[in-house]
């Protein structure tokens, strides 16, 4: 018997654990008390994840598609071989841009196969880059884009004094803007010592069963709450006129476009009293020196979700609510290049009417194309059809937009190949399955560099493997395909500006070093610390502005006073026909499509239930247990409900990415279901970056005679 240090890897939150093992196996896993960052905390997601890694259904060899649709095992280098040879193929005859790559929420947290993924492309002529991020929160992208954003960042959770989040629900989800790591003893620390937490959401959460103020109001309308805060703030003159003054392009169109949304109105349409709404903005920016709004999964996935973003961001500027000329940054980072923090503001870019366009005319985002027109993209009948998709840590089968649509685009890819360690939906499309080692089985930095700067220290973990992969199997680091595939082709791999051997393959130590080598601490030093880390490096403050005429924020641009325009004409959502808003929530334990897997966590949710209110449940003749058919204006899907006081009446409360592929109709309580079967594509779609309506769907609820488990 021994322990060794690891770290999950589940979420940016990357948890500090301890591995007790035994015979070269993992027996379980525990928060390290002793980790200088998280102190022991490590939520259910990282405490059950030896039951995925040994889970019978795990898949340890790569496998091949059959024409009778079977699979069937076969050895990892005649894999590559004949996915090179289909590559190159496809390559010669249409080019890079035909082949595309979806990178999931797991790759995102592993340092070199998510750096890996973008040299590849780059290095075989591609720029179809597409990823969870587009079709996840995607309006943040956009926000700073069209707005602008502060270059020194906003306060974390231990400088501020209030917390105003729309919603979110970090303590499941365990991040929310400023909010990572350890949420409940963070959260419950920071209320202690005096901050006031704000959380406006449909349904009372666990982060707002916890909060000073709670408003539950109707799905949909954060747009509203948001404009009237910034309507009464400037009313009542609590904003911060002088950064106003020196930092905001245009704060009288900011006033003169919010002026419909008196506090009456705001009230009304979005179901909740004026007081309530008074008495948030009083605390947030009247009674408050410090601290943040942010938006959750619920904003970013409803209708108008850029603009619901633009909104509350607007309460952040309008207040100043930045670190300041002279403020200390609490991480400056560690693997990352030192950079100077200036008081100044980052120029708005429209990124997307400046580069190359999809075949549905959208642009990028930060250098990624729109996930919810990837679907589009391969289905398109000219030379720009995407014919070749990898996909890496995600399962677009469950989480694009209109399954129907997305499932026959993959369908119909020439070659598709999945990195994934379980047959999920998307796993059973594909051409070939590639199986990766583990988070226990690698080696990473955690946080990963990216992530850096959601934490609140200068901290690093090195995690090296703990136990080796299991034996006989031929599962592979995230990475490795893509450097054999082109080393098979012939095509040169650079790799963060060193062009990889061809024939000797790296380690992933080796393009860990080349990843860090400019990094504040040397990935050699960072690596002798397995248990993690708060190195000492420089303290960073914040700098005067680099001249007197920097860059505004663009509070209120043609195309924001536009949509704003549009939301208000719209009116409050009308269910003629409709009895029902359809909206998303967080499960303990998931993350998306991970973790239905697990079998404990499946134990506790077998199925995504379909939650009410008490009164609703009576107002349908329903009672707990029952299946019902849920219908929208695009599909219907059938779900068992289950009471919950917790959700506001009129809506109906599910999670995401469950089910399995439409046509095989598998028992609903067995895999739960695919609410993205109620998501449409050709409507309620965001213009910029092709965000769909995931979340406040109209929706009608009837009872099904049928058995529970049928």
């Amino acid at each position: 018997m021994e322990e060794a240090r690891t770290a999950c890897r589940y979420c940016c939150g990357a948890c500090s654990m301890v591995a007790k093992i035994e015979d070269g196996r993992i027996l379980s896993v525990r928060g390290d008390h002793d980790s200088p960052l998280t102190a022991g905390f490590a939520c259910i997601r990282g405490l059950q994840s030896t039951e995925a890694m040994y889970s019978p259904k795990r898949l340890l060899r790569p496998l091949k598609r059959q024409s009778d649709g079977s699979f069937t095992e076969i050895p990892l280098d005649t894999a590559l071989d004949e996915i090179a040879a289909l590559l190159g193929t496809i390559l010669s005859e249409s080019g890079g841009e035909s082949v595309a790559v979806f990178k999931g929420t797991q790759v995102w947290k592993n340092v070199t196969g998510h750096l890996m993924l973008n040299a590849w492309l780059a290095a075989i002529g591609s720029t179809r880059l597409f990823t969870t991020i587009t079709i996840d929160q995607s309006c943040k992208q956009v926000t700073m884009r069209r707005m602008g954003y502060w270059n020194a960042g906003k306060p974390k959770l231990g400088d501020c004094d209030v917390m105003m989040i729309f919603g979110g629900n970090p303590l499941l989800s365990v991040a929310v803007g400023n909010f990572t790591y350890d949420p409940v003893k963070r959260m419950k620390t920071a209320l202690k010592r005096g901050m006031k937490m704000i959380v406006i959401d449909p349904r009372q959460t666990e982060t707002a069963q916890n909060a000073t103020q709670y408003i539950q109001c109707k799905p949909g309308e954060d747009v509203a709450i948001a404009a009237g805060m910034v309507r009464m703030i400037l009313a009542e003159g609590w904003h911060d006129p002088a950064f106003c003054d020196a930092y905001v392009l245009d704060l009288d169109r900011l006033r003169a476009a919010v002026e419909m949304f008196t506090p009456d109105y705001v009230a009304q349409r979005a179901g909740i009293s004026v007081e309530s709404l008074r008495q948030a903005v009083e605390t947030f920016a009247r009674d408050s020196g410090t601290g943040i709004a942010t938006c959750g999964t619920g904003p970013s996935m409803s209708p108008h979700s850029n603009l619901a973003d633009h909104m509350v961001e607007c309460l952040n500027v309008i207040c100043g609510r930045f670190y300041r000329e002279g403020a200390r940054i609490p991480n400056p980072g560690v693997q990352t290049k030192r950079r100077e923090y200036r008081a100044e503001v980052v120029a708005p870019y429209r990124e997307w009417e400046h580069s190359p366009t999809t075949g549905t005319g959208h642009g990028t985002l930060f250098g990624e194309l729109m996930s919810g027109v990837l679907a589009d993209e391969i289905l398109r009948d000219d030379a720009g059809r995407i014919r070749a998709l990898f996909v890496n840590g995600a399962n677009p089968a469950v989480a694009l937009p209109d399954q129907n649509k997305a499932v026959t685009a993959l369908r119909s890819l020439d070659l598709l190949v999945a990195v994934e360690p379980f047959m999920t939906a998307t796993a059973r499309l594909c051409d070939y399955i590639l199986p990766p080692k583990l988070m226990f089985e690698r080696a990473d930095t955690v946080p990963s560099p990216h992530y850096e700067v959601l934490i609140d220290q200068p901290f690093v973990q090195y995690t090296p493997p703990v136990v080796a992969a299991p034996s006989g199997s031929e599962v592979v680091d995230d990475w490795y395909p893509y450097w054999a595939l082109c080393s098979r082709l012939g095509i040169p791999f650079p790799y963060q500006g060193e062009v990889l051997d061809p024939d000797t393959a790296p380690t992933t130590d080796d393009l860990l070093a080349i990843t860090l080598r400019d990094s504040q601490v040397p990935f050699e030093e960072i690596r002798r610390y397995p248990a993690g880390r708060v190195f000492d490096v420089e303290p960073a403050f914040v700098l005067p502005p680099s001249g007197p005429d920097t860059p505004r924020f663009d509070v209120m641009p043609d195309d924001v006073e536009d949509e704003l325009v549009q939301y208000a004409a719209e009116g409050a959502a009308h269910l003629p026909t409709f009895t029902h808003l359809l909206t998303v929530r967080r499960l303990r334990g998931m993350m998306n499509s991970l973790g239905i897997v697990q079998p404990e966590l499946r134990r506790r949710h077998p199925y995504n239930s379909a939650y009410l209110h008490p009164d609703d449940l009576v107002a349908l003749a329903l009672e707990d247990g029952d299946a019902v058919e849920i219908e929208s204006d695009v599909g219907r899907v059938e779900a068992i409900v289950e009471a919950d006081k917790s959700v506001r009446p009129g809506v109906l409360s599910m999670s995401h990415c469950w089910g399995a592929l439409p046509e095989e109709q598998l028992p609903f309580a067995e895999m739960g279901v695919s609410t993205n079967l109620l998501v449409r594509t050709d409507r309620f779609v965001e213009a910029i970056n092709a965000m769909p309506r995931f979340s406040s769907i109209p929706v009608r609820i009837r009872a099904l005679t049928v058995d529970n488990s049928q």
